[in-house]
């Protein structure tokens, strides 16, 4: 089974995901969690790649559409 990584995130989602990983990082740091900073950096992977993985499990997509002409 092959994995196809669809951008389905747009701008604003990832600005919101890209805030909350922030605050994740400061709290496992704070914290010393390697569970929230496992957290972290996976919602940093997602704001990067436009990626949600429960969005394609839903068949969701925040993204805007491109018509094609």
């Amino acid at each position: 089974m092959k994995l196809k990584l669809n951008k389905n995130i747009d701008t604003a989602g990832r600005l919101i995901r890209s805030a909350l990983a922030i605050l994740l990082l400061i709290y496992a740091y704070w914290q010393s969690s390697w569970i929230a900073l496992f957290f972290a950096l996976f919602v940093f992977f997602e704001a990067f790649m436009s990626w949600c993985i429960v969005y394609q499990i839903l068949g969701k997509n925040s993204c805007p559409i491109k018509k094609k002409k």
